[in-house]
């Protein structure tokens, strides 16, 4: 979530206000923030005022859980094209890897890392970074971050059961926060071994849990859900003077690490009819075809340069039939092919 992010991450936080019997365009005002980021996904709003809504919904609809209840509606959803990223790994361990590496992208207010690794397994520990207020903000009702942290940890509880089975739970979960009165809710969501009063906010994974392979979508088709996130990206940009082919070159961006995605698929997205999407582009002197290229080889050199997948993996990630059609194209585009590309950076 960087500051400021779309409001489609309170998707859904409204509807449980009012299960609480409480208004909450009161409690959105409360805190100052604007009550129609309720309700429109396409408002940019400060991350700061997301973390005081929690904490204040929690206390004026009498939930200490509210957090726990708001990750099991928004899940990893809430991270928008790296909650797609991270579903096309190739193993659990893949996923937490892509969330730690790259949550700094995504959010200025949420550091994600990866601790404690040894042969039983891995810590994946989420902190709240304190953004220093703008000119013109006013200091936040609540300082405190126990529901955030909570969501964090219940969404990629949510979203790891997916592979893991709908019965997983973690070797254990660490919290910097005393206990509450009542622990059921948070044994419920992560098990038996919880640990309060800790060093960090933490959850573990087993060895057995990270090589475990990361589910995929067996219809090798962009999901509802990715499209649904690559429309609210496009409508978080409304009003950001962004260009047709900017948009266009987005949403291939973020759907090509759901399942590949195809010029039907972007229409789809955009609501409009594939032959107004292909006119449209070449009006602007481009087509799909160019700008799906063009995506293909900036990630393929973003794989190359950043990760140690092998050329092998990278092909099958951007969708080409196999390797050598990865290094044709590759080649074609850059001069040299993708293992001395990897040569050439390493000197």
């Amino acid at each position: 979530m960087a500051d400021n992010i779309a409001s489609y991450v309170l998707e859904g936080v409204a509807n449980l206000i009012e299960q609480a019997g409480q208004d909450p365009v009161t409690i959105a005002r409360q805190v100052g923030l604007n009550p129609a980021a309720l309700y429109q996904s396409d408002i940019l709003i400060s991350e700061l005022k997301v973390n005081d809504l929690f904490e204040e919904a929690a206390k004026v609809c009498g939930d200490r859980f509210f957090g726990l209840k708001i990750a099991q509606i928004k899940g990893l959803d809430m991270l928008g094209p790296l909650w797609l990223l991270a579903r096309n790994a190739d193993t659990v361990g893949d996923v937490i890897t892509l969330v730690a590496e790259n949550m700094a992208v995504h959010s200025q207010g949420l550091s994600v890392t990866l601790e404690n690794e040894s042969e039983s397994g891995v810590s994946l520990v989420f902190e709240i970074v304190r953004l220093k207020l703008g000119v013109f903000q006013a200091a936040p009702r609540n300082t405190a971050i126990t529901q955030m942290i909570e969501v964090c940890l219940a969404a990629i509880g949510k979203e790891l059961r997916g592979s893991l089975g709908r019965g997983w739970v973690p070797q254990y979960v660490q919290f910097r926060n005393a206990a509450p009165t009542d622990t059921q809710p948070l044994h419920k969501v992560f098990g038996e071994h919880l640990f309060f009063n800790q060093d960090v906010n933490a959850i573990r994974l087993s060895r057995a849990d990270i090589q475990t392979p990361n589910f995929r979508n067996p219809l090798n088709k962009v999901s509802t859900e990715a499209q649904g996130i690559a429309r609210r990206e496009l409508e978080s940009s409304v009003g950001q003077s962004m260009s047709f082919v900017q948009r266009v070159a987005r949403i291939i961006r973020t759907l090509i690490n759901d399942q590949g995605v195809t010029a039907g698929e972007v229409a789809s997205t955009l609501n409009i009819p594939l032959r107004t999407l292909q006119y449209r582009l070449k009006k602007h002197n481009t087509s799909y075809q160019v700008l799906y290229d063009r995506a293909r080889e900036e990630l393929a050199r973003h794989y190359l340069e950043k990760s140690e997948l092998p050329v092998s993996a990278i092909a099958e990630r951007l969708h080409f039939t196999d390797t050598a059609a990865l290094s044709n194209f590759f080649k074609s585009r850059v001069g040299v092919s993708p293992r001395d590309y990897v040569k050439r950076l390493r000197g």
